[in-house]
Formats: structure tokens, C-alpha cells, sequence
């Protein structure tokens, strides 16, 4: 018996036309007509949802409404309840009476402090004047790419912004022209005749949506799901929404017009990250409104995965040629480098978090570019300063430098990069470092303790003699220093538990160090309800474990039986076996290879589900089995 396709004729078209129907046809077994039992707590959680819906002239609008955290809720995981009591709503907002013409809608439940997204389509119903209730129809997760990660400090329903009159017209005046090319995120809402309305988000650097004139914008498609959910929808029926967010400002301007696809275009800058494909907005009408909370929000950093154009990378994508001053053993198996240019010139300028891409010698005789956290004083452009773990099972360019590098040697390296970076907005900041861990958190110390900041640091490793820089940090921290060894007697153990106990608002938590330490923290953290966008951690990945053993993996749906090997990850055993599984990050970040467990107990390795999750699946990417025996839902 054939299965029936989640996608309609104008998605398989655009999936065709890039050759993409194969990966589309693997991700699309996300696609369900029920909400993920994981995500129902999630939706209860969030502040805000982007609704799509279409007017009796077939004009298609989105907006985004805002509430107390429940005002949003899963009454079963086929029914979704939306308590307007809890929600700040705008009369003029045309979703109201766009639903009185058509009950179809698409939602995107979007939490964009920790880059988790739910998709939902369906029918949306009035029950009374406070109340909505929604059928679902479809409903699947999305991968966090492109997301920028914001904190939207929850609004209270007492600080009510007066509502004030919502403003029209046709043509984008200067000041929605400014807004529109400084921001880095909004929604789109788009229709099928069909099958009905969808909701997505677009995101990328300041500057990815271009004005061409009044009525025309231009938006660069990035690679993504090869779902093509929006697209597919352009190609069959053009009318779109769009909605922008004054983050600022707290105004929302929503547009409704007509979008176009743009194939195969020039791309000199890379703006597409190499698709070539945009698409063109002409706008009908706009309207402008303010956000009825007055609500703060905070930027924390840019998704990772955002193309940046060849005319903004100029001084990312420096090379710089760099002198060992220094090299000084730290512990048994830690050296520091101290570099400078060796033309004497300052450095590029560093935040604390960063690290320096160096390029190293692996033991293939192969030069890479390896990243190595920096943890110097960011005011200080004279040097930078990193440290290495000597890794005898790594892939060499730990050894290199060890071994190879001394002290008058020329490192060739990048600028530096930043994927850790620091809230500019805590009112207190706890630091948790583990190991080499130490190297991006002392160089957060170095910025707190010289701003005189509330903060703490946590410091563990397993003996005293491999804390590393520990003259140093006590020099800085003095009695905020708290440190800790995990393999001598009688000496303190750091208790994550009892330091997470419960969660303080305004406080912000800094995790580096070992893998396990990092999960340890973000679970605690999501048991004891600390809101995701106050926990910050950066993810190297996962390494073959001296404990990890060889797995039988059983496949319920097609009968068949896998050997994974201990140094291999059930994801890559699958994918050789012909096993199609949803898959993009492989580094458990983003949650498309979550698959259901039916029975065996997982070892989770991935920074992605949440505890309800976990329950019933795993990310098979990065994590495995306890035991010797697991089975899968495939």
C-alpha cells in the first residue's frame, strides 16, 4: 500500500526543481496530524505565537500575538486553546476578522531563546469572545537554523501600553524602509487554495532583506528542510503575509501582497549561501501597530548557520600571522600560547567567548583549521592568549602544537569567532567551568571582574594540580572563587543540583568544560524550570568514549536488525544500511534524527530534547544505548 504524500503538488514541484525530493520525502515523516506529546509542556511555556490566516478576498496576513505564558495551551494533542484573558490583543489586528471569512490557519510556537519551533496547521474556531480553539491538522518541529537567539522577558499583564490607533497605508515610508534592513528576523504566512495556511520564520544578519523600492522587498532562500513548505505555496498561490517586530520599539508592521520566486539569480556575495534563489515581495497594503505589553527583549547572539555575505566577511575571514611570545605548561597535559602580530599592530578585537580558528598540522600531514578558546582580557589588543589540551586519541592538532610549536614559531590563524558570547542585560552571572572549560570562562571573568559585575565562578577538575591559571582566577575572583575536585579525598565535590536549585531572574549561567557536564547542567536547569535563554553552553559535538561499546539496534517498522560499532554512530550505521532518517546537525543540536525508542534505555548525548522528550526518544545522531540492545521506531 502506497503512503500518502504530507505534500501537496505545489511543494513537490519546488522540491523537484532542485533536486531535492528525496531529502524531502525522508523529512516529511515528521509531519503528523497530532502534536508531539513532548511539545505540549513547550507550548504552555511560550510568550508568543505567529498565526497566519487569510481574508474573504484571499488576502493572506500574519500576526503574532502575545500573552501570559498558558495563554497558549494544548487541550489534547489533537485540540490547541487560546485564552485571549491571558493575551494582549489588538482590535485592529486583521486575524479577527479574517476568521470570521476563513477558519484556516497556520501557527509557528516559536521560542526564540532557545531556538525551538512547532509548526501547526489547521482550523481555528471562536467558542466566545475570550476563547479560540484550534484542530490540528498538521503539526511537526522544526530545526533551529537561522534563529537569533532573543529573550523575551515575559511580559505582565499590569503594564498594559495604552492602544493606540494602528496605522495604514501602501507604500513603505523611511521609517519602516530603516527598520525593515536593520532587522534580522520576521515571519511569513503563506496559502494553498487547498491546503490551507502555513506560518514560518525567516532569520539571517542584519541587512538580509533588501528594499528595492516602496512596494518591493527581496528575501534570499537559504538551504533548509527541503520541505519547501513556504515556496510550494508561492508557486501555487502567490498572496503572502508578512510580519516584522520592532524589537526596539515594540511595534509589530505587518504587510499583505503578493511573493514571487526568483531562480537562478547572480549571487557575486553569496547573500543565497549558495542556493541562488530568492524571492521577490510586492506589498498590497501595511499596517502598523504597537505591541499592547511592554515587553523588554534582549539579544543574546545570531544562529551560527546565518550566510554572511563576501561583502560583510572582510574582516571575519582575516588572516592573521601571529608570533609564539610565550608557551607555558600549565598542568601535565595544558600548554598556554601567548600571540602577537609579528608586525607589532593590535589585534582585531575579541568578546569574551571567542575563540581563534588556528591553522594546525594533523597527523595525515593535512593542514585544518582548528578552534581554540580565547582567554586573555578582551580590552588588552596587544596579545591573545589560548590554551591547549594535549589529546592523544584526537585526530593530531593538539600534539602538533604541543610537540611541533615553539616559543619565535609563526601560527597562521583566522580572526577571532564568537559563538559564546555574553548578555550585556544579567543582573548576576554565575560561571561553571570543567577542565580546559576554563579557557572562554576566564576571559568572561576578566570582563565581569574589570566592570565590576555580580558574578561567581565554579570551578572543577578532577585533581588541584589540573586547575589551570588558578593563581590567576584567584587573583580576579578572590571569594567568588569556588573550586572543586572530582578525584581526591576529602576535598568539596561541585554540587550542580544545589547551585541550580531554583531560578533567579536576571541571573545568567555560562557552562564550558566536558560533555557530560553540560548535559548535567541543562537538565537540572529544565527539571528545576530555569528558562533556556538564561543557560549558555557551546557544543563541540561528540567523541568516541572509551566506555561506548558496540549496540544491536533493532527497526521495528522494517524488520531488520543493525550492528553499530563502538566507534560509530547509530545515524551513520542507519544511513549505510539504506536507512533513510531525517537528519541536518549531527552534533544533537538540532533535533531532526529524534526517533522514537520502543524499547532499551538511551543514552543521551544530544542538547535538544527536553525531558518529556527523552522519555520516548533519542537523537541518534550523537547518543546511544546503556545497554547492548535498543529498538527504534523506523
Amino acid at each position: 500500500m502506497t503512503k500518502r504524500s504530507p505534500y501537496h503538488d505545489g511543494e513537490l514541484t519546488v522540491q523537484a526543481r532542485v533536486n531535492e525530493s528525496n531529502l524531502a520525502r525522508v523529512n516529511g515523516s515528521v509531519i503528523s496530524d497530532s502534536i508531539p506529546e513532548g511539545a505540549l509542556h513547550f507550548i504552555e511555556q511560550q510568550a508568543m505565537v505567529v498565526i497566519g490566516s487569510l481574508n474573504s478576498q484571499g488576502h493572506v496576513w500574519a500576526s503574532i500575538l502575545f500573552g501570559q505564558p498558558g495563554f497558549l495551551r494544548a487541550i489534547d494533542v489533537h485540540i490547541l486553546e487560546i485564552d485571549l484573558v491571558q493575551a494582549g490583543t489588538l482590535a485592529e489586528d486583521p486575524l479577527w476578522v479574517n476568521l470570521e471569512a476563513n477558519a484556516n490557519v497556520g501557527l509557528i510556537i516559536i521560542d526564540l531563546g532557545s531556538r525551538q519551533r512547532l509548526r501547526v496547521n489547521g482550523r481555528m474556531r471562536k467558542v466566545s469572545t475570550k476563547c479560540y480553539i484550534m484542530d490540528i491538522e498538521q503539526a511537526y518541529p522544526n530545526c533551529p537554523k537561522y534563529i537569533q537567539r532573543r529573550n523575551l522577558k515575559k511580559a505582565d499583564k499590569q503594564i498594559y501600553k495604552p492602544n493606540i490607533p494602528a496605522k495604514h497605508g501602501t507604500l513603505l515610508n523611511s521609517d519602516h524602509k530603516a527598520l525593515i534592513v536593520n532587522l534580522d528576523t520576521f515571519f511569513v504566512a503563506s496559502a494553498h487554495p487547498e491546503h490551507g495556511v502555513d506560518a514560518s520564520h525567516r532569520g539571517g544578519q542584519p541587512g538580509f532583506v533588501q528594499v528595492l523600492n516602496d512596494t518591493l522587498l527581496r528575501i534570499p532562500d537559504y538551504v533548509g528542510n527541503s520541505m519547501f513548505n513556504t515556496l510550494g505555496n508561492f508557486q501555487c498561490y502567490p498572496y503572502t503575509g508578512l510580519v516584522f517586530i520592532d524589537f526596539q520599539d515594540n511595534r509589530l508592521l505587518q504587510l499583505t501582497g503578493k511573493a514571487e520566486i526568483l531562480w537562478h539569480l547572480d549571487d557575486p556575495n553569496q547573500e543565497t549561501g549558495g542556493t541562488q534563489r530568492y524571492w521577490q515581495f510586492e506589498i498590497a497594503a501595511w499596517q502598523e501597530s504597537g505591541i499592547p505589553f511592554a515587553i523588554d527583549w534582549e539579544l543574546l547572539d545570531y544562529s551560527p548557520f546565518n550566510p554572511k555575505p563576501l561583502n560583510l566577511q572582510q574582516d571575519i575571514d582575516t588572516t592573521l600571522s601571529l608570533k609564539v611570545e610565550k608557551i607555558q605548561q600549565e598542568t601535565a597535559r595544558i600548554k598556554s600560547f601567548v600571540l602577537r602580530r609579528h608586525d607589532d599592530e593590535q589585534l582585531p578585537v575579541f568578546q569574551p567567548g571567542a575563540h581563534l580558528p588556528v591553522k594546525v598540522k594533523q597527523t595525515d600531514g593535512q593542514l585544518v583549521l582548528r578552534h581554540y578558546s580565547l582567554l586573555s582580557d578582551p580590552s588588552d589588543r596587544t596579545t591573545y592568549e589560548i590554551a591547549v589540551l594535549a589529546e592523544p586519541e584526537g585526530r593530531g592538532g593538539s600534539l602538533y602544537l604541543h610537540q611541533e610549536i615553539h616559543e619565535d614559531d609563526i601560527l597562521q590563524t583566522a580572526a577571532p569567532k564568537n559563538d559564546f558570547p555574553m548578555s550585556e542585560q544579567a543582573n548576576h552571572t554565575v560561571l561553571i567551568a570543567g577542565g580546559i572549560g576554563i579557557t572562554p570562562i576566564l576571559s568572561m571573568l576578566y570582563k565581569l571582574s574589570s566592570h565590576q559585575q555580580s558574578y561567581e565562578i565554579h570551578y572543577t577538575a578532577r585533581s588541584k594540580s589540573d586547575l589551570a591559571f588558578l593563581d590567576r582566577i584567584e587573583v580576579l575572583a578572590g571569594d567568588r572563587l569556588y573550586c572543586y575536585t572530582s578525584q581526591e579525598p576529602h576535598t568539596a565535590r561541585l554540587d550542580l543540583h544545589k547551585l541550580l536549585a531554583s531560578p533567579k531572574a536576571g541571573t545568567h549561567v555560562y557552562v564550558c568544560g566536558p560533555r557530560r557536564m553540560i548535559k548535567a547542567v541543562r537538565d537540572i536547569a529544565d527539571s528545576t524550570g530555569w528558562p533556556a535563554a538564561q543557560i549558555h553552553f557551546e557544543s563541540f559535538g561528540t567523541k568516541p568514549s572509551k566506555q561506548d561499546h558496540p549496540l544491536h539496534v533493532r527497526l521495528a517498522k522494517s524488520n531488520k536488525s543493525l550492528r553499530v560499532a563502538a566507534d560509530q554512530t547509530i545515524l551513520d550505521s542507519l544511513l549505510d544500511a539504506g536507512i533513510n532518517v531525517s537528519h541536518d546537525c549531527k552534533r544533537g543540536e538540532c533535533g531532526k534524527c529524534s526517533t522514537r525508542v520502543l524499547s532499551g534505555e538511551p543514552d543521551h548525548q544530544d542538547f535538544c530534547l527536553n525531558t518529556e522528550e527523552r522519555s520516548t526518544s533519542i537523537c541518534v545522531c550523537v547518543s546511544r544505548a546503556k545497554g547492548d540492545d535498543i529498538e527504534l521506531d523506523l
